[in-house]
């Protein structure tokens, strides 16, 4: 199974709880989702990986961190293509009933909070259906 990985450093460790800041790197260039992850178009990202083997890692190691391409695919669909969607459906539609370019387009914006709203009350389903695991890099052990 394909999966994506990003290099990572450890910034903060609390009980299971890893917190991980993504380093850029060119290997984004070659990456299957380039096109649509958000990693690449940031030079810091936090993430935060609930981990069982959190006591073995040490504050400032690099790490790889990875999820299945299934993992990224579904990522991208919640963050972008669904908003998008929506946002596109709501100004199409209202200005096919009459309203003005600009009702519809602050209309367009104002539905895609409901839709983050939810997307934040179903933070644990979403979390449990994408994984991110720790890779430690061979020379840490």
């Amino acid at each position: 199974m394909e999966e994506i990985r990003h290099q990572a450093r450890i910034i903060s460790i609390k009980g299971d709880v890893v917190e991980l800041k993504i380093t850029s790197q060119s290997a984004c260039s070659s990456c299957l989702a380039k096109g649509v992850c958000g990693l690449s178009e940031s030079k810091e990202k936090i993430i935060v990986i609930k981990d069982p083997k959190a006591s073995t890692l040490k504050i400032g190691e690099e790490v790889d961190i990875a999820t299945s391409l299934t993992g990224g695919i579904k990522a991208v669909i919640y963050a972008y293509v669904i908003p998008l969607i929506l946002l596109v459906a709501t100004i199409i539609g209202l200005q096919f009933i009459g309203f003005d370019d600009f009702k519809s387009g602050i209309s367009g914006i104002i539905v895609l909070i409901p839709y983050y709203f939810v997307l934040f009350l179903m933070r644990s389903k979403i979390t449990s259906d994408i994984k991110f695991k720790i890779i430690r890099h061979k020379a840490n052990g």
